[in-house]
């Protein structure tokens, strides 16, 4: 079975990594629409379920302390958000096996590609190597 919204997920979550290390040190507002694509809302005004699996990435990415945030927006927008020092870090020295290429290059080449296969590839290599050093 295909499971779209871990790939989905991957995407996201390399998508807001590239976003905030490109802004490193500076916080800024993260739209979740940004990242996600346009939101179509019901008729309730509620968040489409794609919106909504993105919005809960960005409060995943925080929960793990790779990124923070000082308030959310009706569910549309992280302000004041940055990298943590360890997400920093974490982005900044993490090398890919194949060639010495710059992980940052490789995954912001994935996404312009529109390869999800690569972009989930390196997503799950760096979430590894994250959890192998919590770890130790």
């Amino acid at each position: 079975m295909l499971d779209i919204h871990i790939t989905e997920f991957y995407n996201d979550v390399a998508r807001i990594l590239l976003l905030l290390y490109r802004t490193f040190p500076r916080q800024i507002s993260v739209y979740v629409e940004d990242i996600s694509g346009l939101d179509t809302p019901d008729e309730y005004g509620l968040h489409s379920q794609r919106h909504l699996a993105c919005f809960h990435t960005l409060n995943w990415l925080q929960a793990e302390q790779l990124i923070r945030f000082d308030d959310v927006e009706r569910q549309t927008a992280f302000n004041q958000c940055v990298l943590t020092l360890a997400g920093f870090r974490w982005l900044a020295s993490f090398d890919t096996q194949e060639g010495g290429a710059k992980f940052v290059e490789e995954l912001e080449y994935g996404i312009k590609d529109g390869n999800s296969i690569l972009v989930e590839q390196l997503i799950k290599s760096l979430l590894n190597a994250q959890a192998k050093s919590q770890v130790k």
